[in-house]
């Protein structure tokens, strides 16, 4: 029998493979994107990011149910209760298959409605018509199946569920350019994720079966006292969970119904970019959460403070650093990926990550707040970021148009996640203001000190250059990123921000990066 790691074992462990799992997932969007939009067009695109948005709301109506998985998997698989684990899948099963077929007929009766509201051009109704039902379908019987992928989370077996992530790459791109090739278009496009889903599903109940092999699938493990627990944690999870999957939703429905639906590919393309830079520093949330559960379930409040403060001062380190230099290179980066005509999409990119950065450093303290069982601290800090953005992004897009629907979501989130702050640090007795010095505000004054120096050096250089192309852009991007991580780097040495105890959780890891961590940001 193997040795069972410590828990900075399987937060580092799982940390690495996401972090391979996104980088890749994060090359395949870059690669994929223009690709798309060139074959499809505009319009085309913009229907396909409205259909994610659909979806994604159709999944606000579970009451969280599928959020509580991982971690009461997590948690019983810690105490070894298997019994629990198994009418916490089946239990789960049962209520999104029965959620899968209202979801699914909605879709059905809706669909027309839906299309008229976003004024689906008459050329376009029937491909928009497939492509709606299709993915709603898709969405139900994947929800359906989320209890069985959740034993991965659940069992911090993240280099698992990056691996399969990675390998269903492969077919989904072959099938993409397959499809586009041939001339299938946007429906193609879907046929080929109805196909991907159909292989990563099969591979997924696989793999639950096999590593968990205690799992039995059987109606008479369904619970009511289970479900109320999933549904009494869940919800409040879920309403908190709002502002996260409304960050940029709101701003694409309310550009489709005010603006145009190729307006909503020129927001959606700026917002994936910060979609992307913002799936790197959560690789750590995304490793942090089930760990933080397990640490709650011994009972080490300590610990879990204690590890709060070093996971929120990690993520500034990664955090700020890349969205400011995003700030300042977003008109190259948008000019580098898609060439001419996309300046409004550098504009979303700059907006959008002044409130990014914080709902990211935001996010350490939203697991705890799911650990100790606080998820009302979440629900209501989202319910005013919710109600904020869509009476802010409603007003500023009519008077402002495009642009004023962005800094109504970054305002709101801004304010929101304030208010998270001041009530989680209420809530565990931690003094908010020494919290910031330890873990934010030398980082946020050093990249911003940065920031700006690039920004008036590459103000200079760019006149110099003059009109800009693609690889004027490309130049300038590199020599911005070369010497931000050089001044960054010297900064860092200088104040070397990691202490023993960081060490010793890195050294858990490898320890000959120890010697690196001690010679240049190591204060010890």
């Amino acid at each position: 029998m193997h040795q069972e790691q410590s828990i900075s074992q399987k937060i580092i462990r799982n940390t690495i493979f996401n972090a391979i799992g996104r980088f890749w997932s994060i090359l395949v969007g870059l690669f994929l994107t223009p690709y798309i939009v060139h074959h499809i067009g505009v319009e085309r695109y913009g229907i396909l990011a409205i259909v994610g948005v659909i979806t994604g709301y159709f999944g606000l109506l579970d009451f969280g149910i599928g959020i509580s998985f991982v971690k009461y998997i997590a948690e019983f698989y810690t105490k070894k209760d298997y019994e629990k684990i198994n009418q916490v899948i089946n239990t789960g099963f049962v209520f999104y298959s029965i959620f899968a077929l209202v979801i699914i007929a909605a879709g059905f009766l809706f669909i027309n409605p839906l299309l008229t509201f976003f004024k689906i051009p008459q050329a376009l109704f029937n491909e928009a018509h497939f492509v709606f039902l299709l993915g709603i379908i898709i969405f139900g019987i994947s929800n359906a199946l989320s209890p069985f992928r959740a034993i991965q989370g659940g069992l911090q077996r993240m280099d698992i569920t990056n691996k399969v992530s990675i390998a269903i790459s492969i077919p989904m791109i072959l099938g993409t350019i397959f499809f586009l090739e041939s001339g299938y278009g946007l429906p193609g496009l879907m046929v080929n994720n109805a196909i991907i889903f159909v292989i990563s599903s099969t591979t997924n109940l696989f793999i639950a079966f096999k590593i968990l092999p205690e799992l039995r699938f059987s109606l008479f493990s369904i619970s009511k006292k289970v479900f109320k627990i999933l549904w009494v944690f869940g919800y409040k999870v879920r309403v908190g969970q709002i502002a996260g999957t409304m960050v940029t939703q709101v701003d694409k429905l309310l550009i489709g119904y005010f603006l145009s639906i190729s307006s909503v590919t020129f927001y959606t393309l700026g917002s994936s970019i910060i979609e992307k830079a913002q799936s790197i520093p959560t690789l750590l949330l995304t490793a942090l959460l089930p760990a933080f559960f397990e640490i709650n379930a011994k009972d080490d409040r300590e610990k879990l403070l204690n590890a709060y403060i070093r996971g929120t001062k990690y993520l500034a380190l990664i955090t700020l650093p890349l969205f400011i230099f995003l700030i300042i290179s977003a008109l190259h980066i948008m000019m580098i990926w898609m060439g001419q005509g996309y300046e409004s999409s550098a504009w979303v990119i700059q907006i959008l990550a002044i409130g990014t950065i914080v709902h990211i450093l935001v996010g350490v303290g939203y697991s705890v707040s799911l650990a100790i069982g606080a998820p009302e601290i979440s629900m209501r800090s989202s319910l005013i970021y919710t109600i904020l953005n869509i009476v802010l992004s409603i007003v500023l897009i009519i008077k402002f148009g495009f642009i004023g629907t962005v800094w109504g979501t970054t305002i709101s989130l801004l304010i929101g996640c304030g208010y998270f702050f001041w009530k989680l640090h209420k809530k565990i007795n931690l003094p908010l203001v020494n919290f910031v010095k330890k873990t934010i505000l030398s980082t946020t004054i050093i990249c911003i000190s940065i920031g700006l120096l690039i920004a008036g050096l590459s103000s200079i250089v760019q006149n110099f250059l003059g009109d800009l192309n693609r690889i004027r852009s490309l130049v300038i991007f590199l020599v911005q990123g070369i010497v931000f991580i050089i001044l960054y780097l010297i900064v860092l040495r200088y104040r070397k921000p990691f202490d023993k105890v960081d060490i010793g959780i890195f050294k858990n890891w490898n320890p000959s990066i120890q010697h690196l961590i001690v010679k240049w940001v190591s204060n010890s």
